[in-house]
């Protein structure tokens, strides 16, 4: 009886919080607008223009041309895109699902670039239809990968992680090939709302409002889902159908607004957490609380940043502050106990094991990476064509790139090695864990203040950035005891985080910035003698330690109850490998820039190689990391001659695409 008296007081309790909140917020509203209104007449002159509009006013027409349709953009983008994130996790019974952690606005932003880029400029097309097909593509991409484990929520997250970066690959190379085309990427990509017309809004408003109400009529069936797919089956309905087709309405929906108004993130993941916080329970009611929510937060967000973000919004897009916003709230909902047990992953038991000889692979490798370095040293093109040149000037130019790249892709290797390892996790990589977000940050925020000129600055910046992050983790993994799951998703919310920011500062259109490009796409163009020196002996020692530790990394894998038995401190060990990961991903970005796919590619191709030993495979992988670096800088340096494409960039086009297959085998 008294438990039935609390149940029915508790929402009587919480009443008058949200009532109280509620006010807070539309004060709010109301202070930011009456602040932002253009020519500094607040909401007097707001209300003369709804209500007492001239033409011929030119206030007026500004308001009404530009800041209103501003602020119903904001709205209708931010309910759109809690919506499709609610849909998401309902569907798929995931948390932290939403069109960014999932890669569906990473898909559909490569679609509208490939769009822009392919489709006449005549062709009456719009940009919705390739984004849809490139958040189509991503999902289904996401679907494939995390097959293997099951649909778990980290793998779905982990791999619409890899789809973003190789997708953001593929938009730096096209941005990189057809820069005059592609010239406000970076701003259109983070997120801008500003508005000359209502024409996105009568845009928008169909391709928001009809998927909403297909959504709203099929919540019977939806609902079902919540008492399992086969409780769902047995009343009739057709789990498959019913989820592919809410998905397909949640990308669109999620396709409508990154072709008008670029990467809006986290706000689809956080409005639905916040939805069932207040009480939201069945699906319609977590549709529209989630969509109320969403728009207010992406309201107050732009409402704030407005009188900084200068006349075209370039200077802080507002879809880059929504994710400066949502990444503490997704660290502090991973944090949660109550989400533990919905982020286990489930474990994946290797069927066959097949043995063969390390020396042979070895021998193999080796050979191959004398050939790969032969070949990166003497064989050019030029423009007579192709040429074999043993000159001692064209060596002394050639000699510091191939090195640093060997040295990088071992480095790197060995990291992805080890953190696959630590948290028995295949698709784990360095750059998940944001450490070569936070050095890349940094030196483009030098650049930004004219602090990283010279070489030697610019890696003191970079080694800072690197340590800033590692620390973070290092004191978010203390308190879930350096739990596997918890440090990568850490590291995710963390990345994006820093991707935002990143973002905002190549978005100021400053040269000294933009020259940082290259460089951010792993780049060997301007490494010198001393670089190859830095990363020899840093490589060597560390990579050292790394293999001494061998013994460790084994135990780790057999999980954390067999490990202890046999007297291993798994909490210290794991914060030691950390360190080291972090070491070895420091000392390669700083030197070459932030790299993607080399540590997540290279321990694959070791395991597919039948070494599943930890020192078999750090040695394997990390030859397959140098080789694949080297040969990386020499198409980059030679197919496209005259220009040069980075060695990081063609790395993670070759090796992404190459996951790919081998996840789908």
């Amino acid at each position: 009886m008294s438990t039935l008296h609390l149940l029915k007081t508790e929402p009587n309790k919480a009443m008058p919080i949200r009532v109280i909140g509620v006010f807070l917020l539309v004060g709010a509203v109301f202070s930011l607008i009456h602040y932002t209104v253009p020519y500094s007449q607040g909401l007097s002159l707001l209300w003369n223009t709804l209500f007492h509009y001239d033409a011929s006013n030119y206030q007026h027409l500004i308001v009404n041309l530009t800041y209103l349709p501003r602020l119903t953009v904001a709205l209708l983008c931010g309910f759109a895109l809690a919506v499709s994130g609610c849909v998401m996790q309902f569907v798929l019974r995931n948390p932290i699902a939403s069109p960014t952690t999932l890669g569906v606005a990473a898909g559909a932003e490569l679609g509208m670039v490939l769009g822009i880029l392919l489709l006449p400029a005549g062709l009456a097309v719009g940009g919705f239809i390739p984004a849809f097909l490139g958040g189509c593509l991503a999902t289904a991409l996401v679907f494939v990968l995390s097959a293997k484990r099951g649909f778990s929520p980290v793998h779905m997250v982990l791999a619409g992680m890899v789809i973003s970066l190789f997708f953001g690959s593929l938009n730096t190379m096209l941005l990189l090939l057809h820069e005059q085309k592609l010239t406000s990427v970076f701003v259109w990509g983070a997120g801008t709302l500003n508005q000359n017309d209502w024409s996105s809004v009568t845009t928008l408003l169909p391709l928001i409002i009809v998927p909403v109400i297909l959504l709203l009529l099929l919540e019977r069936p939806l609902s079902a889902l919540q008492l399992g797919d086969g409780v769902a089956s047995s009343v009739g309905v057709n789990v498959k159908q019913i989820k592919i087709l809410c998905l397909v309405l949640a990308i669109s929906i999620t396709a409508a607004v990154v072709s008008e108004v670029g990467l809006i993130g986290f706000v689809g993941i956080v409005a639905p957490a916040i939805a069932r916080m207040m009480g939201a329970r069945k699906l319609k009611q977590q549709i529209i609380v989630s969509g109320v929510v969403g728009s207010s937060m992406l309201l107050l967000a732009d409402l704030v940043i407005q009188p900084f973000s200068g006349v075209g919004g370039e200077l802080l897009p507002t879809g880059a502050m929504t994710a400066l916003l949502g990444a503490p709230f997704l660290l502090w909902l991973l944090n949660r106990k109550v989400l533990q047990s919905d982020l286990k992953a489930r474990d994946e038991v290797r069927a066959h094991y097949r043995s063969r000889s390390l020396t042979m692979v070895l021998s193999l490798l080796i050979s191959l990476m004398v050939v790969s370095l032969i070949t990166a040293l003497v064989i050019g093109k030029g423009q007579a064509g192709w040429a074999v040149s043993l000159s001692p000037s064209i060596l002394e130019l050639r000699f510091p790139r191939v090195l640093v790249s060997l040295l990088a892709g071992i480095g790197l290797a060995i990291a992805g090695t080890m953190i696959q390892r630590v948290s028995t996790n295949p698709m784990a990589s360095p750059e998940i864990l944001g450490i070569s977000s936070g050095a890349a940050l940094a030196l483009v925020t030098g650049a930004m203040f004219g602090f990283a000129v010279e070489r030697h600055e610019q890696m003191l910046l970079g080694t800072l950035g690197a340590l800033g992050v590692t620390a973070i983790i290092w004191l978010m993994g203390r308190k879930q005891n350096f739990a596997p799951t918890q440090m990568l998703l850490t590291g995710i919310a963390l990345s994006a985080g820093l991707d935002a920011l990143l973002r905002i500062a190549m978005s100021s259109g400053q040269d000294n910035v933009r020259a940082l490009l290259t460089w951010l796409s792993g780049s060997t163009y301007l490494v010198a003698i001393h670089d190859v020196y830095l990363l020899i002996v840093g490589v060597a020692v560390l990579g050292g330690i790394a293999l001494a530790g061998h013994r460790w990394l084994d135990l780790i894998g057999l999980g954390e109850t067999s490990a202890s038995s046999v007297g291993v401190d798994c909490r210290q060990t794991r914060l030691l490998l950390l360190v080291l990961v972090a070491a070895l991903t420091t000392l390669c970005t700083i030197v070459i820039g932030p790299l993607s796919f080399i540590g997540l590619l290279a321990p694959h191709m070791a395991r597919s190689l039948n070494q599943y030993r930890a020192s078999h495979q750090l040695l394997t992988a990390s030859l397959l990391g140098g080789v694949l670096m080297v040969l990386a800088d020499w198409i980059g340096r030679t197919f496209w001659y005259p220009w040069q494409f980075p060695a990081g960039l063609l790395a993670s086009l070759i090796g992404g695409a190459y996951f790919l297959y081998l996840m789908r085998k």
